[in-house]
């Protein structure tokens, strides 16, 4: 008798350890371990091999800083001289002092109001996929957009060669640099460096998949869980935990603003396409520091994160979900919010 009852409290014991192994287990036991295609961007190739077929991996806190370089790359982003008006740069749109995004719905340019909401800037390395149309697929690429958008920019390479090459402080940035002479490509040789560096390693949930049980509290670790038995991991992936994908926005639902018009309706990745195939294609945005960056969505529809959260449920997965669920999803994207990129510090302190 004395035996049975031992085992059995051995048993009980046994299984109550389990319990709170898979609560609070970083990555290994919680992700489920499908094979991811893996696109390497910037320092996203030096990926530690206990992530290689996770969904979800933290972004490194040690990389290489090319100073001379990126601040050349930091001085043209700030530049309004680059826009055909001299009245908007980079940092306009993307503001460097808060959460490289704007805290409008949508960016205003040269030509006035976009259409769209302005992503952020931190951690666009390590995107596949840009526009909120993933019409390029490299910062490179993704700079002529803007540069030539009446909109924005409503410039040229061209002009904005003419301009650079005119300021005896830019010869002298880029002579540090050793990008000699200033051409086109070497003006984007320097953004995409400075884009390159702007990554914000080491939050909350970072620290946790790499072995901190306690960098988030029990309501994001449940928000956690939510996640990925709700599915949104399937979209939301990656060292940047969205921003490679492609989806429709509204399964369940049309997704679009209040009030418009079918005609007036935002047919995403349609409008560069125009394949029936592809009508209300979104990116799938970067859910990293995204309690740092409203309003949400497209359209910018929404600043505050629960409600976001409950249009996702509605539109994506067809239902509502219960309050306490929505409280842990926003305590999880919470713990994505880390520290502004260490570069810039370097830089506003020169």
């Amino acid at each position: 008798m004395v035996y049975r009852r031992v085992l059995l409290i051995g048993l009980l014991s046994l299984i109550i350890a389990i319990g709170v192994g898979i609560l609070f287990a970083p990555v290994s036991s919680l992700i489920d371990r499908q094979e991811h295609d893996s696109h390497s961007h910037g320092t996203n190739a030096d990926i530690n091999s206990l992530y290689q077929n996770a969904l979800v991996f933290p972004i490194p806190s040690h990389f290489d800083y090319d100073l001379p370089l990126i601040r050349v790359g930091w001085t043209l982003f700030r530049d309004e001289g680059l826009s055909s008006n001299n009245s908007v740069s980079c940092n306009s749109c993307h503001n460097l002092q808060t959460n490289g995004a704007e805290i409008t719905p949508v960016s205003v340019g040269v030509g006035g109001a976009g259409s769209r909401n302005s992503l952020t800037v931190f951690n666009a390395a390590l995107n596949y996929r840009f526009f909120w149309d993933g019409r390029t697929n490299s910062l490179k690429k993704q700079m002529d957009g803007p540069v030539h958008a009446p909109l924005e920019m409503a410039s040229s390479w061209a002009a904005i060669v003419d301009y650079v090459a005119s300021k005896p402080e830019y010869r002298t940035l880029f002579d540090e640099a050793n990008i000699l002479p200033i051409s086109a490509d070497s003006i984007q040789h320097a953004l995409v460096a400075f884009q390159e560096s702007l990554l914000t390693p080491n939050s909350p949930f970072d620290r946790y998949l790499n072995g901190e049980q306690y960098a988030i509290d029990s309501s994001a670790k449940q928000g956690w869980i939510a996640f990925q038995k709700l599915g949104c991991i399937n979209c939301h992936q990656g060292q940047n935990i969205g921003g490679s994908l492609m989806q429709r926005f509204g399964y369940y639902d049309n997704a679009t603003s209040d009030g418009k018009k079918a005609n007036e309706k935002d047919m995403g990745r349609y409008l560069i396409t125009q394949q029936n195939a592809d009508k209300y294609l979104f990116r799938v945005a970067s859910l990293r520091n995204v309690a740092d960056t409203p309003p949400y969505f497209h359209d910018g529809r929404t600043s505050n994160l629960e409600e976001a959260i409950e249009i996702m449920a509605k539109v994506q997965l067809g239902h509502a979900i219960e309050p306490t669920v929505i409280n842990d999803l926003s305590a999880f994207l919470h713990s994505l919010s880390a520290p502004r990129p260490q570069v810039l510090e370097i830089l506003e302190r020169e």
